[in-house]
């Protein structure tokens, strides 16, 4: 890994079992990491043990070919971290919260191995911290938030005055699609933009999204056309229902200055409580504070170099990993 102090001492390469996200697309040069995203091949959930498997031998391949010095996994999945463990390589996991919080994942063969086994264990908000500390007390344990990049469209935008980007990946963990469904059929004078794949919900489920005239499903959007939307909306709407949960969403609109709202715990309200609105997870706590929004200007700066500066110091802390 590498820091101010030993640049290009140690190389990694940051395995993403996933098409893409952003955390691990900013994160990986900021800790010295050749980033490789493996996406799925089947959208079948009765073919992902098939993908696991195809997945295993790429990143195997990947490790013997390029040989790192260590390997970033992010999990879940626990099982992006055996083709590290398979090839002997030091590995760092960067876990996701339904690592800890769904039981499956602790549950699966292996699961627990691969996680004693890891050379530290990254998680990323101090809540988190806390719960990991008591499950794996003798885990090398870090905190290190996403990293804050800013998002500006690559042509001129004007937010629009009814359009709402909702970010979601119909994670049925922690996304309250119902209530979703229910707020945006009372907003009907605004329109709804939603990137999630819209196969992940059941079939009643996705009938009753795809009956709202006011909702665009748009899928999975490149990353350029991704921005443009975001920097064209009146605000971005997160909503999740577990404790302990930093979302992604929330970050990509203090990158891009954008106004949020999201669902209110006791983390949003310590990380974003300042400019974000926070809204309890009911539909008539959010249509009221989507509807008191004005199209305006907000300049997030500040709060991004505060941000930044924060992860700066935790992946300080992971770079001396290499000096212990």
């Amino acid at each position: 890994m590498s820091n101010s102090n030993s640049a290009n001492k140690f190389s990694g390469l940051f395995l993403v079992w996933k098409q893409y996200q952003r955390r691990p697309e900013v994160l990986a040069p900021l800790i010295n990491c050749e980033l490789k995203f493996i996406p799925h091949l089947f959208k079948s959930k009765y073919l992902r043990p098939l993908d696991y498997l195809i997945k295993l031998v790429v990143s195997v391949q990947a490790i013997l070919t390029k040989k790192p010095d260590f390997v970033v996994a992010q999990c879940p999945p626990t099982f992006s971290a055996l083709p590290a463990l398979l090839t002997k390589t030091p590995y760092i996991i960067d876990a996701h919260n339904p690592l800890f919080q769904v039981e499956m994942w602790q549950s699966l063969p292996l699961s627990k191995a691969l996680l004693k086994n890891a050379l530290a264990i990254i998680v990323h908000n101090a809540e988190m911290f806390q719960l990991v500390s008591k499950i794996y007390p003798q885990a090398k344990l870090f905190t290190i938030s996403d990293p804050i990049k800013a998002i500006a469209p690559t042509k001129p935008q004007k937010r629009q005055a009814k359009q709402i980007l909702v970010i979601a990946s119909f994670d049925p963990w922690d996304e309250p699609v119902d209530l979703l469904i229910e707020t945006m059929a009372k907003l009907i004078e605004y329109n709804f933009v939603i990137t999630a794949d819209i196969n992940k919900l059941n079939a009643k489920t996705a009938a009753s999204l795809q009956r709202l005239d006011n909702v665009t499903l748009t899928g999975f959007l490149a990353t350029e056309e991704y921005h443009q939307v975001l920097c064209s909306s009146l605000a971005s709407l997160v909503l999740t229902t577990s404790n302990a949960t930093q979302p992604s969403g929330a970050c990509e609109a203090l990158s891009s200055d954008t106004q949020l709202v999201i669902s209110k715990t006791s983390l949003t309200e310590k990380l974003f409580g300042e400019w974000a609105v926070l809204v309890e997870n009911s539909s008539e706590s959010i249509v009221n504070a989507i509807r008191e929004l004005t199209l305006k200007k907000i300049d997030l700066g500040e709060y991004r170099q505060q941000w930044n500066k924060a992860v700066q110091e935790e992946i300080f802390a992971l770079t001396r990993l290499s000096d212990r």
